[in-house]
């Protein structure tokens, strides 16, 4: 280190001698006294400017994807206000709206359906809706719509559908809250130095930061609904009073803020970690642990999201505390009648009561996608996936079940949280861990290599053979490692970890111990009783019935 200071000065010293101008002179010597103040500077004070630097990298990203939720947000206020429901288009389900936004084509990979519908006065014949469409046209392939379903349904302002917006935003930042425990455990397994303390406490703020944000979008959803009833002349005490609303559940479901002298998570891979900061030693960085979060009891910190959307921020001041939360969808569904029936007999879907008042209708048509449509994407990145399953030696026939349940083989899909591509790859934690390990750049991908195939497929394969291969190592038996792997690609591996650890700990190989004692049948019915995240458990369904698919 001594030999470094020298260095560092006598480089500096050189820099002011052969100064060609006393201007440069004078910022030379500045140079130089940088250095030096630098160089004495207290060991301390450079963790906490590494600390700072790494917190600053970190939120680059979340300001992106803070910059994308709030464009969003306005998006579906225009598209409420018009249709009553701000349906966009998700990683596997496409939503495109005319110029005029008064009609509208969606195409649900997942269900195999494509819908159009039409935006009409009230009182409108619902067959002059029917007039001005021919055919449908889905992916380069024209839909005849004559034998279609026709459903007819008011625009909808009630509590009900207001609860299925709010949803959506509830949905929404749990999907975020899972993205920053798969970008603490990333950070752990990098083998950085920095404390885990610190990893886990910046997660519970950003977390607690999102949850701040849900009280005001979900405000501006109910001030929108409200509004549109009153104008509609639609009195509130029409309205449903046994709305169901989701909870925010049990801080227990989320990455928490750890104990003091929290032990070391096992390092399963190291990587070198790039900082502007001169770290000359990881045990003295230990040393100077940031304080945990204060922790509160769980029966302390349920409250009701119905709650914060009536605008009662105070409920924040609980929240606040909480070591680490996660929301729990609801069950709210969306009322609405779809038959298989000839235009002259459809039937009005009766959303609302009888006083309730509507000045537009939807008019819809849904056609089943042809039979091999599914088949036909299939084998169009069947190839590549062989090629790099090959590569990376993970199955084919598992890659092939992700991408059906991640995209359903859409190259440009596009999630909320955001992901992107085939393999729905997030560019700051698999994205970042591909490119680190394997591509040695110390950066998350972009959003148009990930739109890329054969640079998403490569990606994906690779960061389920980081699953496989490095992070569930322990595991011993294929199949259960199979299962955690599964579930990890949806919710990290630390999530994995927390369904079998008694104290909920992210450490792969202590849980490890536990997989290791049940047989494969075990584990996943243990994973579903016991994932942090509804979504994981029905994902982990999903991908193991449509391996058989693809074998």
């Amino acid at each position: 280190m001594a030999t470094n200071r020298i260095k560092a000065l006598a480089v500096c010293i050189a820099v002011v001698l052969n100064a060609a101008s006393p201007l440069a002179t004078a910022d030379s010597f500045a140079e130089l006294d940088r250095e030096v103040k630098r160089v004495n500077q207290p060991q301390q004070e450079k963790f906490a400017e590494f600390y700072q630097w790494l917190d600053n990298y970190l939120s680059e990203y979340e300001a992106w994807r803070d910059e994308y939720t709030s464009n969003l947000d306005k998006e579906r206020e225009l598209l409420i206000d018009q249709w009553g429901n701000g349906e966009v288009s998700d990683s596997t389900k496409s939503v495109e709206y005319s110029d005029s936004n008064t009609v509208k084509k969606v195409v649900d990979y997942d269900d195999n359906t494509a819908t159009i519908s039409v935006l009409v006065d009230a009182d409108q014949d619902a067959s002059s809706a029917r007039e001005a469409l021919e055919v449908l046209d889905v992916d380069g392939q024209t839909l005849s719509l004559e034998n279609a379903s026709e459903d007819v349904a008011y625009v909808d302002y009630s509590s009900v559908q207001e609860g299925i917006e709010k949803q959506f935003i509830i949905d929404q930042i749990q999907v975020q809250m899972r993205e920053l425990d798969v970008q603490a455990e990333r950070l752990i397994r990098s083998n950085t130095g920095i404390p885990e303390s610190f990893i886990y406490e910046r997660a519970h703020k950003k977390k607690i930061a999102l949850l701040q944000t849900a009280a005001p979008r979900i405000t501006s959803i109910s001030e929108q609904f409200k509004a549109k009833r009153k104008e509609l002349g639609i009195p509130e005490t029409v309205e449903a009073k046994s709305v169901k609303v989701a909870k925010i559940a049990v801080a227990e479901n989320v990455v928490s803020s750890p104990k003091v002298n929290i032990k070391p998570t096992e390092h399963v891979e190291t990587v070198a970690a790039t900082s502007p900061a001169e770290i000359s030693s990881k045990e003295e960085i230990a040393k100077i642990e940031p304080k945990p979060a204060v922790t509160v009891k769980p029966e302390e910190i349920v409250t009701l999201i119905g709650e914060l959307a009536k605008g009662e921020s105070s409920k924040l001041d609980v929240i606040s505390k909480v070591p680490a939360v996660a929301v729990t969808a609801g069950q709210l569904t969306q009322p609405s009648v779809a038959t298989k029936v000839k235009p002259a007999e459809t039937k009005v879907a009766q959303v609302q009561t009888s006083s309730v008042k509507a000045d537009k209708k939807v008019v819809s048509y849904k056609v089943k996608l042809p039979e091999n449509s599914l088949k036909k994407r299939a084998s169009t990145f069947q190839p590549l996936v062989e090629k790099e399953s090959e590569r990376w030696e993970i199955d084919a026939a598992l890659v092939m079940a992700i991408m059906h349940s991640e995209s359903s083989f859409r190259p440009d899909a596009k999630s909320h949280v955001p992901a992107f591509g085939l393999m729905q790859v997030v560019p700051n934690s698999a994205g970042h861990d591909v490119n680190k390990l394997f591509r040695k750049i110390d950066s998350p991908m972009s959003a148009a290599d990930l739109y890329v195939p054969p640079i998403n497929v490569e990606t994906g394969t690779a960061y389920l053979n980081i699953l496989d291969k490095r992070y569930l190592k322990f595991v011993t038996n294929e199949e259960a490692r199979l299962y955690c792997v599964i579930a990890a690609y949806n919710t990290g591996a630390g999530n994995v970890a927390k369904a079998f650890n008694k104290d909920r700990s992210t450490n792969i190989r202590k849980a490890a111990v536990v997989i290791n004692s049940m047989t494969p049948d075990e584990v996943y019915n243990h994973l579903l009783e016991n994932l942090p995240y509804d979504e994981t458990k029905n994902y982990l369904r999903k991908v193991k019935g449509r391996i058989a698919m693809y074998q």
